[in-house]
């Protein structure tokens, strides 16, 4: 239950209702989709590099497949 609430906290200060902006700070200018999704992009590959690591280690538990670790090539 403790994890739930502070996710639920978490995902409440994150994620605003309303636009609270600075002076000059155009949401209806046409690059203003473009600056933010830049502005998010790295925050989507580390959930999405996050997630494929959750699914790839749920997968080798339940088809029990032991996942090989590399190491790189010291020469």
């Amino acid at each position: 239950m403790m994890k739930v609430n502070s996710l639920f906290c978490t995902i409440t200060l994150l994620v605003s209702f309303t636009v609270r902006a600075h002076g000059g700070h155009d949401h209806q200018a046409p690059e203003a989709t473009l600056i933010h999704l830049l502005w998010i992009l790295p925050g989507i590959i580390a959930l999405a590099v996050v997630a494929g690591r959750i699914y790839l280690n749920s997968l080798s538990k339940a088809y029990k497949i032991n996942q090989v670790k590399t190491n790189k090539y010291q020469g």
